[in-house]
């Protein structure tokens, strides 16, 4: 497992959307935005919101090509 991952191990977000993505995203690894939303039945305007906040927490990163969302390194 890459270290940087185990802090989000232990660490539990308060909204369980928010501790859901991230848990399929270490389970996924690269997920795009639709597959997000799809695999946790979320609306597109919540998930969005959800991942625009985890993205400002340096949580989350993405790429535009291709467009998967990731753990961010810290």
């Amino acid at each position: 497992m890459l270290s940087f991952l185990k802090k989000y191990i232990l660490f539990k977000f308060q909204d369980p959307a928010e501790q859901a993505i991230i848990d399929l995203i270490k389970e996924k690894e690269n997920l795009t935005f639709g597959e997000i939303i799809k695999d946790l039945n979320l609306s597109s305007s919540r998930g969005s919101q959800i991942i625009n906040e985890l993205k400002s927490k340096g949580v989350i990163s993405n790429k535009i090509d291709p467009p998967y969302f990731k753990l961010a390194q810290q």
